[in-house]
């Protein structure tokens, strides 16, 4: 006997207005936003009423009967939710007295006026076609139907879902987070902008810098043949600072920032290659097995480097998930163009960034399809002043995380993500390493602190 599964928007509808599910219930009077039950089941309060609405969902939609346990269908419930778009508002699941979330019936579908017969093709969605327990062998057949999905539908800007979010439940390394993406402030006052500090990008550039030799003979700094006494406590204070200051010179040619850029690739945390590209205008990231080395595309003058093939990982499904991501990956950008590092992507696999690996902020940040301000060397700059005066040394590296968000809303390790990308910009490390072996009471020079100052003033 077939069983016919229900669209969720009336069927959630229909539940609110029985008043069957205790806690279940309307917040507004024009019937746009409810309140559901989310109590953790290691509670000592927990109950079985606590779940019925979870398991409800989970019965309708799994033949009549509620596959795996009240966990999974917790999971289940939520990732239907996100689905269709529905938005939470509050998070109340760690209320001492009433644990809950409160969430706004979604927009294109009136909470006054559901046609379920205008939600059938919309209905036909990946999350509410699949139940996906924890085992790898159901992560599978999700996986095509998800990837291949047009970019309106799985990658649909005010949703912000991530290819993996829905098919890698089980694996615990796809993010489930609650909310949309936004924008950062800073990065809304710049990503309308044509020109980036006042140069055009790559695509724009008729002549871009770029250069085939080692640093040296590139004009940029090399690390220092000798350690800096100032680490050691040595009273050379002042030659520290001279140096430092001759050092920085050498990263710039005018208002121009230079460097190199180091490239490590992880997967799930284990490092599968590291290059450094010696190349000013930048990289441009792909999956071309073939390519063994960089190699210049002198259509952007952004040189390739490949993503390492995952074939030899033991691990058959992780090695599977991964060829996914990188088969879709088109390219991702990191370069420079004036004194400002921009990222960049192509193709509709996103991805994220953040300046460590380490970032707990739970703000995922993506890269545009647009060319985006990522860092500055003026952001730098003063990040050297602020060390000077006894903060934290600014950052030197760029941290990106493809197909899943970052940093993770759920606070999850970098080592759970399948493909991450550290980019070292190596002057600036250079720089960094400098200032902090020599302690910052060894740049305190009135002469490099002005210099400083003037280098913030210029850009």
């Amino acid at each position: 006997m077939s069983y016919s599964k229900p669209l969720l928007i009336p069927w959630l509808r229909a539940q609110i207005d029985s008043c069957r599910y205790p806690g279940v219930h309307w917040t507004n009077q024009e019937q746009t936003e409810f309140s559901i039950p989310w109590k953790h089941a290691l509670r000592q309060d927990s109950s079985d009423t606590d779940i019925l609405i979870f398991k409800a969902w989970a019965e309708v939609s799994g033949n009549g009967r509620a596959q795996g346990d009240p966990s999974v269908w917790k999971r289940n419930f939520r990732s239907a939710l996100r689905a269709k778009r529905f938005k939470m508002l509050d998070d109340k699941k760690n209320d001492a007295a009433n644990p809950h979330k409160v969430f706004r019936w979604p927009e294109e579908a009136s909470a006054a006026n559901v046609s379920a017969g205008s939600q059938d093709q919309d209905e036909l969605n990946l999350t509410e076609d699949y139940n996906f327990p924890v085992q790898e062998s159901q992560v599978e057949p999700c996986f095509d139907e998800c990837l291949f999905l047009t970019e309106e539908t799985v990658f649909a800007d005010s949703t912000e879902h991530d290819i993996l979010q829905v098919c890698l439940k089980g694996l615990q390394i796809g993010p489930e987070t609650e909310g949309a993406f936004e924008t950062p402030p800073e990065q809304q006052q710049l990503q309308n902008q044509v020109l980036i500090g006042g140069h055009p990008l790559p695509g724009q550039q008729q002549y871009p810098v770029m250069f085939e030799g080692a640093g040296s003979e590139a004009g940029l700094p090399e690390q220092p043949a000798h350690p800096m006494g100032g680490a050691e406590g040595g009273d050379c204070g002042g030659q520290l600072a001279e140096q430092f200051l001759h050092t920085m010179n050498k990263t710039r040619d005018g208002e121009n920032f230079k460097t190199e850029f180091r490239i490590t690739v992880y997967y799930r945390g284990v490092k599968v290659s590291e290059q450094l590209v010696e190349n000013e205008a930048g990289v441009r990231l792909v999956y071309r097995p073939e390519l063994i080395a960089p190699v210049l595309d002198p259509e952007s003058g952004l040189s390739l480097v490949s993503l390492p093939s995952p074939g030899a990982m033991l691990d058959k499904t992780q090695a599977s998930l991964t060829q996914r991501i990188l088969d879709k990956l088109e390219s991702l950008d990191v370069g420079v163009s004036g004194h400002v590092v921009y990222g960049q992507r192509r193709g509709e696999m996103k991805a994220f960034w953040s300046f460590s690996k380490f970032d707990r902020s739970g703000k995922s940040q993506e890269i545009s399809k647009q060319p985006q301000p990522l860092y500055t060397f003026k952001d730098f700059v003063q990040g050297i002043l602020n060390f000077i005066d006894g903060r934290d040394s600014p950052p030197c590296s760029l941290f990106f995380c493809i197909g899943e968000k970052w940093p993770d809303p759920d606070n999850r390790p970098w080592e759970k993500k399948l493909i991450t990308v550290e980019v070292v910009l190596t002057s600036m490390e250079l720089l960094k390493n400098m200032a902090v072996a020599g302690g910052a009471s060894s740049l305190q020079s009135v002469e490099l602190q002005m210099s400083l100052e003037e280098m913030m003033e210029m850009y």
